[in-house]
């Protein structure tokens, strides 16, 4: 029951704490508004929304014939054009928010409902003077509701109009310019209403829902929603005409734009281009005129669709949906809303430079303001101790920006003016996003401890309770490494436990967040005091830093410290030897882990490096050979093929050496070399199985024979990465031999025979020491396979792997060839995995239980990491990762087997060799790790 009470309240805390890391407002109050002094490029700005209109099909022009020729001739005569690129949701409330408050939609919106506004923001209508508005009822209320000065009028009709089972819901857009054009008749009658449109610094807002109605109900494509386009554009000018009419001055500036656009089956909301792109015309008083794009140095945006547009002979200007706004402030000469982060393009304006650059000015000292106050507000509710402040943009460097542009404007140096406010708003937009997620990840960090601590305490209660797993016994050195290990966690949860305290009591945050950083620790604590922490984190932390090293190579470094430092923290040593081989075995470990940093091989061929890697192979070979053989004789411990085995490695130096020689020339790859290089492959298969039963004897000739192919396979440093995990490998086994049983000497290594697996077996169940050995080996495999850079793709591959054997084009021979170079690493780790299970009595059988559990761990994340979108290679990439990790479980059983045969089976056995025993390895108790 207490268990049960807990999961509720720490799954409540972790639902709850979804809002406050990821659903935050953004917005900041207390800016001053920002303007330019000077005269406004026009009197009044006309904003029309197209809800729900698609730039490819507005644009479209197959045939020469267009569905808006009205429009179409602004773009070509008379305005500027682009696409104007949203942001997901693409819904209507956040596509209108972006265009008339120059934000983008704000998270905390998600708990209100998108008709709602959850706080208050500034907007376009706001700043101005006055603002009408037609249109609907779902999108109208959001922005006057805030005005305070109730200087924003609607016109809206019915909330049952927007039926989408009409036959055609145009006619709520021909409502719309219905009563546009009455209204201004009725204000030519009426003296307060005239004198209010003849003033500057006003806005009109055409909100059309037709379009989108027609697209939901019929599709994009269908007649209804093309015939709502015409009727859009007719609209249009004719309201124009009434505009033009009713002024007469050539003070109105027009800007058509829609909120989001639409998929073809008719649904928005998420990111494809289809709904992402929208059309935007601008046009009228301050509005620059059509531009032939060779005016430009720089290349106009480009896509296959403008010359379907048939719009390449007039320059394209894209912006992002928040840039509308401040364009449409600075057109009319309004402050930009003091939220806006958009940025303005000021190759719509058609004024003097000295206006650009002063509208530009005032657009980077807008978005100043919003990051100098959440510089100030962070600063002020933070500890010094823990606060890190965005060094790219501080005080000082802020003044002197600022005065650097004013020195600009001053004399006349616009073009230098202009680059320096685009950079400062470069500036504070990652200075803001820095500031408004500064929480964030050491929230998110705490909410996964805290599941994983969950995911823990119930994997405890599990083991402990069900299973023999976690039973501790009660010897010496056994309650001694587990004291060592229950000490660390519990200081660590307790220097973690006062960081956080100090953290919540010095600064000003929110009560939620006390149990957001409290709850991991009181999680772990629990688990502490269940069981055995460091064990359960082997299952899970370990197979998760698999997961990342299939995302980042480095991230293999990461589990060779922790395998490195694995005898240094569970065991103490005593004596010279002993801390000798410590010393060896963490060297090996990082000598490993450089290969992560290196380039991926393939990217360019090096063959000298492969022939140093052979002839190091060589020598080291011969140190073991010397080794093994010290006492009782080379005969008794050593087959005679290795050293065959070693003059094949010689040969296959001298073959990389004279092939790549050959190639270099242009001379093609000789027939004797050719042939040399397939003996040496069938050899290298074949050899292995004329060795003896000594253990030691027969890896050294597996290790020999694979070395070979896999140098003729090899390009750059491959070989020497074969080297390092063979070292790492005779190590793990000498370590695994030497840590069974205290009383065992490394030397009596050298006698141990292979035996007769199947019986041993029986003889213990399994043991978490087994489950550590499994994870060594599932993660020596992953090392092996992305070790030099090789994933899982035919396309990762040169054709250069293979021209020792083949150089004619043939997929089936090559792909085969890179397959085994693949597979040579992972029978190198298998054969010696083998050999620890034989020497420590490893119940295997059991252990592939364990090896599946890992790679279902690991393949439940690739399940949620395929990806359906971006580019083929993307695609392929996540498939590859998910098949891989499912099918790992039954490769690996195919490697053992094959790694038995290749250890095990003997052709002729020699007659006068005889078995050597060993003193028995203890295994009735627990091992200590």
């Amino acid at each position: 029951m207490w268990l049960f009470a807990v999961g509720f309240f720490v799954h409540l805390i972790f639902f709850v704490s979804v809002f406050d890391i990821y659903f935050r407002t953004p917005l900041s109050h207390g800016m001053t508004p920002q303007s330019h002094s000077l005269p406004p490029a026009a009197r009044r700005l006309v904003l029309v929304v197209a809800d729900g209109l698609r730039a490819d099909v507005l644009f479209d022009y197959t045939n020469h014939t267009t569905r808006a020729p009205f429009l179409r001739s602004i773009i070509e005569n008379n305005g500027t054009w682009g696409v104007s690129h949203t942001r997901v949701p693409t819904e209507s409330r956040p596509g209108h928010v972006a265009i008339i408050a120059g934000l983008y939609e704000d998270p905390s919106a998600i708990a209100k409902g998108w008709k709602e506004n959850p706080v208050e923001f500034d907007s376009v209508f706001n700043e101005s003077r006055h603002t009408w508005c037609w249109g609907s009822p779902d999108i109208l209320p959001m922005f006057a509701s805030g005005a305070e000065r109730g200087h924003i009028e609607t016109f809206m009709y019915k909330a049952e109009e927007e039926d989408f089972a009409s036959n055609d819901a145009s006619r709520l857009d021909t409502w719309v310019f219905q009563n546009v054009e009455s209204f201004f008749t009725k204000a030519s009658e009426n003296k307060m209403t005239r004198e209010m449109l003849h003033q500057d610094r006003i806005v009109f807002f055409l909100h059309l829902l037709g379009l989108d109605t027609n697209g939901h109900a019929h599709k994009p494509h269908s007649k209804e929603y093309l015939k709502n386009i015409e009727t859009v554009d007719a609209g249009i000018q004719k309201t124009i005409e009434a505009f033009e009419g009713f002024y007469n001055d050539r003070q109105t500036a027009y800007i058509f734009t829609s909120d989001h656009g639409m998929t073809d089956w008719g649904s928005h909301g998420a990111g494809d281009p289809s709904e992402t792109e929208t059309p935007i015309v601008a046009w009228g008083a301050g509005v620059a005129l059509p531009k032939d794009p060779s005016e430009f140095k720089e290349k106009m945006m480009y896509d296959a669709r403008v010359e379907r547009w048939g719009l390449t002979h007039v320059r394209r200007h894209d912006i992002h949906q928040a840039d509308v706004a401040p364009l449409m402030a600075s057109i009319v000469g309004i402050p930009i809303p003091v939220n806006s982060v958009g940025k303005l393009h000021i190759e719509y304006l058609a004024t003097s430079d000295e206006y650009r650059s002063e509208a530009l000015f005032a657009n980077a000292r807008q978005m100043l303001a919003q990051y100098q106050r959440k510089r100030i507000q962070k600063e002020e509710e933070t500890l010094p101790i823990f606060y890190w402040p965005y060094t790219t943009l501080t005080p000082d460097r802020e003044l002197e920006l600022l005065a650097t542009i004013r020195n600009y404007l001053k004399t006349s140096q616009f073009d230098a003016a202009n680059s320096e406010s685009l950079r400062l708003i470069a500036m504070t937009q990652q200075g803001m996003d820095y500031y408004h997620n500064y929480d964030r990840l050491v929230l998110s960090i705490h909410i996964a401890l805290g599941f994983l601590g969950w995911i823990f305490l119930i994997v405890c209660h599990l083991l402990r309770d069900h299973s023999a797993v976690l039973r501790m016994a009660g010897g010496t050195i056994e309650g001694r490494r587990v004291w060592r290990s229950s000490f660390l966690m519990a200081l660590v949860l307790v220097v973690w436990g006062i960081t956080n305290l100090t953290r919540l009591l010095g600064q000003q945050h929110p009560w939620q967040h006390y149990l957001y950083l409290m709850t991991p620790v009181g999680l772990w604590a629990l688990v502490h005091q269940s069981c055995a922490p460091l064990r359960v984190a082997w299952l899970l932390l370990c197979s998760f830093n698999m997961v990342m090293a299939f995302f980042l190579r480095p991230m293999l470094s990461v589990g060779l410290l922790c395998v490195g430092l694995w005898p240094v923290i569970m065991y103490t040593m005593q004596g010279t030897v002993e801390r000798s081989m410590r010393l060896v075995w963490i060297g090996s470990c990082v000598l490993l882990a450089s290969f992560t940093y290196m380039p991926v091989v393939g990217r360019e061929s090096y063959y000298p490096m492969v022939e140093v890697a052979g002839l190091v192979a060589f020598m080291l070979g011969s140190i073991g050979i010397y080794w093994c053989g010290s006492e009782g004789g080379l005969p008794r411990h050593i087959p005679g093929v290795v050293y065959v085995q070693g003059l094949m490695v010689l040969c296959s130096v001298l073959l990389v050496h004279s092939t790549s020689y050959s190639l270099s020339q242009k001379e093609g790859l000789p027939a004797v070399n050719q042939l040399a290089a397939w003996s040496l492959l069938v050899l290298s298969l074949l050899l292995p199985l004329l060795g003896s039963q000594n253990m030691m004897g027969r890896l050294l000739s597996v290790t020999a024979s694979l070395f070979c192919p896999f140098m003729l396979l090899s390009i750059r440093h491959e070989g020497f990465f074969y080297i390092a995990l063979t070292i790492a490998m005779y190590l793990w086994l000498i370590l695994e031999f030497y840590l069974a049983e205290s009383n065992v000497q490394i030397a009596m290594l050298k006698f141990a025979t292979w035996g007769h697996e199947g019986s041993i077996n029986k003889e213990r169940v399994l043991e978490w020491s087994d489950v550590r050995r499994a994870y060594f080996f599932l993660f020596f495999i992953v090392l092996a396979f992305f070790g030099t850079g090789n994933i899982a793709s035919v396309n990762s591959f040169d054709p250069s792997f293979v021209y020792c054997f083949v150089t004619v084009f043939s997929p089936f021979v090559m792909g085969s060839l890179l397959l085994y170079k693949i597979i040579i690493p992972f029978l190198l780790v298998t054969c010696f995995f083998h050999a620890i299970c034989i020497l420590i009595k490893v119940p295997t059988r059991a252990l592939f239980y364990v090896f599946l559990v890992m790679s279902d761990f690991m393949a439940l994340h690739f399940f949620f990491l395929i990806r359906t979108d971006g580019s083929w290679l993307d695609i392929g990439t996540s498939l590859s990762h998910y098949v891989i990790s499912m099918a790992t479980t039954l490769f690996l059983i195919l490697l053992y087997f094959l790694a038995k045969f290749l250890t095990t089976f003997q052709i002729g056995k020699s007659p006068e060799e005889k078995e050597c025993v060993l003193p028995r390895v203890s295994v009735g108790r627990p091992h200590r790790d």
